[in-house]
């Protein structure tokens, strides 16, 4: 019950919307991990698990229907994890780099990452992986309705 209460409470939004258009090619000398690609319903998972660790978690939505607030289509890198013991070796710029890579070099136009305003450690990871900032989105959302919204654009749409 507390679940489906949950559901239909009104969130706040206060995000970051990121872009890669193009490749910029970011490498990591030695980087030394072999990053698994999985297949779960509308996205896909990559993973870095060494020593039965999950290193590294990051998946690729097909869509996020966050952007139809920016007239945007494509897909969204997003809920990316790095373990604890992992983190300052810059495994996150470098999975999400190479994740852009594959998806760009398929055609695809741009490529897109969510990320809250203040996670600050995600922020310089996904700015270091070659993405730039393009929109913030502040509001509240109900179900699938925005309200109060507040978008703000950092290059041309």
């Amino acid at each position: 019950m507390k679940k489906l209460i949950n559901r239909f409470r009104v969130r706040h939004i206060d995000v970051l919307i990121y872009k890669m258009g193009h490749y910029v090619e970011f490498n990591v000398p030695n980087f030394g991990y072999e990053i698994e690609k999985a297949r779960k319903k509308n996205k896909w998972c990559y993973t870095i698990i060494e020593s039965n660790i999950v290193v590294h978690v990051s998946y690729l939505f097909d869509k996020v229907f966050l952007l139809k607030l920016l007239k945007k289509k494509g897909p969204v890198i997003g809920d990316c994890y790095t373990n604890k013991l992992y983190r300052g070796r810059s495994i996150y710029p470098q999975v999400i780099n190479k994740i852009a890579f594959e998806t760009l070099n398929k055609g695809i136009e741009d490529v897109f990452i969510v990320v809250n305003n203040n996670n600050i450690p995600s922020i310089k990871g996904i700015e270091k992986a070659g993405f730039s900032k393009f929109a913030a989105i502040k509001g509240r959302r109900w179900l699938w309705f925005y309200l109060k919204k507040q978008i703000v654009y950092f290059e041309n749409k």
